[in-house]
């Protein structure tokens, strides 16, 4: 017997137990498909439990995937939320916790984003509509080989696009948007025109921002399929994101009538201050309460029309045979509010904003078909694709590689997950397996906020002052303080 060779295999395989965890497989070379979408409540999703609205698509990936249960976005709105998720990096240190935050003027100088660390290991990079949030210049996005649907960053030379497609009549356009400014009243207009709506689009699928997307996805996927392309995919989207308006086969699939009222309606709030609402009620959607049910069913058939665009995508998948050879990583960048507490937007710290759907599939991993429970951040995405594909990440980042739970998805996990926001990260949320323990600084007064989900899912009273919950105030306020190294997995000692 060959004992050097033994040893040597020995060593490989303990080095891959080591890194890909006991029963996972050889992941290091698979591609990677990154669906990220907008405003996406998790309670919206047929594979979370919702028995109205239609998701045959999402089901059957999560039907094959582990689907997280308890996930939580970093930032409630898109900037912070992406260039969370994208770095590895928790809002307190990108220091970027508003939308209108640039991200080149606030990122640390020479912090590497997900592309870059994708592009450095090889992989072809394409992406696909929205990645970054994209009101500023994002030269990170020059790294991608191929842009669609996006602005391209100045220096970014690449392919023309892979399909072209006929111009929406003018007639159903909406007016063009006045240049970016927050400040400016005119734009404050149009934005609240714009997204106050819901609906029929008089679009069809094909003519849709998401209906091209997909279609460009299935082409860029056959034409992976054709030069055996090692790739990284990412996947855009502009629904469920206000407006709600979608063709009218989805809007026909809801009866307005069937949809329950929102839950939490704000006659059952005891003791929520003014400020936990205040930014969510000033944004977005704002129906009449006599409306709230035909809103809900808008948003419903916005998803469903999203499900049906992806569905594209992940039959072409199936029919390349890419999918024996794919992550597929599905999920929303933040979540949003239907209703609850009089609210329709994001912005806010409540349950319906921090959670998100999060969908992970790797071929041949044992916890397929499965369902974590354990809470888990959207900043631990980095950390997660590093160890699969092995990118060489850098030392600093906060999140936590999910592929133990890929392997278990019932191991003990993070004592809580963390939500920033706030013009300086001044408002803070932590999510335990039990409660939500929220502080607020205004005006210089600490504004405090407990809700006992066990016995409050829709968070509607706050025990923050509650003699009763005085202890357990206590203790979440010390590990709130103590910050997310003190909440690691067991045996974890750093990101």
């Amino acid at each position: 017997m060959n004992y050097r060779v033994t040893l040597l295999t020995v060593a490989v395989s303990l080095c891959s137990t080591i890194a890909w965890g006991v029963g996972m497989p050889d992941t290091s070379k698979m591609n990677i498909l990154f669906i990220n979408i907008e405003d996406c409540a998790a309670k919206a999703l047929g594979c979370y439990g919702n028995k109205i609205c239609k998701t045959p698509n999402l089901d059957r990936l999560a039907a094959s995937s582990v689907r997280f249960e308890t996930a939580y976005c970093q930032g409630v709105c898109c900037n912070p939320s992406r260039v969370s998720f994208l770095t590895g990096l928790r809002p307190s240190t990108t220091r970027i916790f508003m939308n209108s935050h640039p991200l080149m003027e606030y990122l640390p100088p020479g912090t590497p984003t997900l592309p870059e660390l994708i592009k450095k290991k090889g992989l072809y990079a394409a992406n696909i509509a929205k990645f970054f949030h994209g009101r500023h210049e994002t030269p990170q996005l020059r790294v991608f080989d191929r842009l669609e649907l996006t602005s391209k960053p100045k220096g970014w030379k690449g392919p023309d696009p892979i399909l072209e497609f006929e111009p929406i009549p003018k007639e159903l356009r909406f007016r063009p948007a006045p240049k970016f400014n927050w400040a400016n009243p005119e734009y404050r207009k149009w934005h609240r025109e714009f997204s106050n709506r819901w609906g029929v689009s008089g679009l069809t699928d094909e003519q849709e921002h998401d209906g091209k997307v997909s279609r460009i996805a299935s082409a860029l996927l056959q034409e992976f399929a054709r030069t055996k392309k090692h790739f990284f995919l990412s996947v855009g989207s502009s629904r469920p994101h206000t407006p709600l308006i979608c063709p009218k086969k989805y809007i026909d699939m809801y009866d307005p009538q069937q949809i329950p009222w929102p839950p939490a309606p704000p006659e059952k709030d005891k003791n929520i201050p003014p400020v936990a609402t205040n930014f969510g009620k000033s944004h977005d959607i704002h129906p009449k309460p006599e409306q709230a049910r035909e809103v809900i069913a808008a948003y419903y058939a916005c998803v469903t029309f999203l499900d049906a665009q992806l569905g594209l995508v992940m039959d072409t998948l199936e029919e390349t045979g890419l999918a024996d050879n794919t992550i597929v990583v599905f999920f929303a960048d933040h979540g949003f509010h239907l209703g609850e507490h009089s609210l329709w937007s994001k912005y806010t710290l409540f349950e319906p904003t921090t959670r998100v759907p999060l969908i992970v599939r790797v071929p041949g991993a044992p916890a397929n078909g499965k369902t974590c429970r354990e809470l888990v951040e959207l900043v631990d995405l980095v950390q997660t694709l590093g160890e699969l594909v092995g990118l060489d990440l850098p030392g600093n980042l906060e999140g936590s590689s999910l592929v133990p739970l890929l392997v278990d998805p019932n191991r003990p996990w993070k004592k809580a997950a963390f939500t920033e926001w706030g013009n300086k990260g001044e408002l803070r949320s932590m999510r335990t397996k039990r409660y939500r323990y929220n502080e607020r600084l205004v005006k210089g007064e600490l504004v405090v906020e407990l809700y006992d989900h066990q016995t409050d899912p829709w968070e509607t009273v706050n025990l923050a002052d509650d003699p009763a919950h005085a202890t357990i105030r206590k203790q979440l306020a010390d590990l709130l303080h103590a910050g997310w190294k003190a909440a690691l997995p067991p045996g974890t000692t750093s990101g």
